[in-house]
């Protein structure tokens, strides 16, 4: 029996429209999912489509990691050595620093999600493994996601496909579970909101919101968007956030891959798309 999907509301019908709209105007390929977590109504655009993930895969890392911690396999205040074989080049600060540098397990944590530390990636990747990430992946129900390699590894060349990948279903179906506190358990779910709440690059899905000089908007106890975004070469621009608003809150994921039109950097073609995608659905659920 064909499990038939459940009627929209009107809102979301709206949204959804409003969503296509947007997308439909960049010029590469591009995926969303949505989840109103109010409500539990699921918007979904070609969200099982993989994409190259980018940075977004710090993510499902992220949540690796703390399900090793609460199996007792590593503990968040050990201490841990940032070493040369870490070393690689993209984003973050350690790249520049010399190794030997000391800091707490969570210390890495906080620098792959906050800033997207590269070299801290490397560091928690190689604290729990490719073959772990990719098991608890599967155990949190992400079946598109792959992690195939470290950063800086040569073998994937430019080929942001045989780096990293996942979907948008994947990715909001894991942001759901973690702003549910169902993730690994009420603490460590917990801990990992306040770690991505602190991102300090506002480039993606919530971009036009109006942040202020602190990264807050306003009230934190009331508008608060925990996120993790990324971008590489050939147009790759994706985010996942989870949007906490007056109204209620919700879960969305998005990519975009492939897009020639102007711009770049953090102001290119498929970050402005993101943009507008997350104000949209940021004015019709949450603010």
């Amino acid at each position: 029996m064909v499990q038939q999907k459940a009627a929209l509301s009107s809102r979301m019908q709206q949204l959804e429209a409003e969503l296509r709209t947007i997308g439909g105007a960049y010029s590469g390929a591009w995926t969303c999912a949505l989840t109103d977590l109010t409500t539990g109504e699921h918007i979904a655009i070609d969200e099982d489509g993989v994409m190259p993930a980018a940075s977004l895969i710090k993510t499902p890392i992220l949540a690796a990691l703390y399900q090793a911690a609460h199996e007792g396999r590593l503990a968040l205040d050990a201490r841990t050595r940032y070493e040369e074989a870490h070393r690689t080049l993209g984003s973050g600060v350690l790249q520049y620093l010399s190794p030997g540098l000391e800091m707490t397990v969570r210390d890495a944590v906080m620098l792959m999600m906050m800033i997207s530390d590269n070299a801290a990636s490397n560091m928690v990747v190689d604290l729990i493994g490719i073959d772990w990430i990719n098991q608890q992946a599967r155990r949190q129900g992400m079946q598109r996601t792959q992690l195939f390699q470290r950063w800086g590894d040569p073998k994937a060349g430019l080929d942001g496909r045989k780096m990293w990948v996942s979907s948008a279903r994947d990715m909001t179906h894991l942001l759901e579970r973690l702003a549910r506190h169902e993730c690994v358990s009420p603490d460590a779910d917990e801990d990992m909101l306040r770690i991505t709440r602190r991102c300090q690059s506002r480039s993606e899905l919530s971009r036009f919101l109006p942040w202020n000089e602190l990264n807050m908007l306003g009230d934190p106890r009331e508008r608060w968007v925990a996120e993790k975004g990324g971008s590489f070469l050939n147009g790759l621009r994706c985010g996942g956030s989870i949007f906490k608003g007056p109204r209620g809150m919700f879960v969305m994921a998005a990519f975009c891959e492939g897009g020639t039109g102007p711009g770049d950097g953090p102001n290119a073609e498929g970050n402005i798309i993101l943009g507008r995608l997350g104000e949209a659905a940021w004015r019709a659920l949450a603010d």
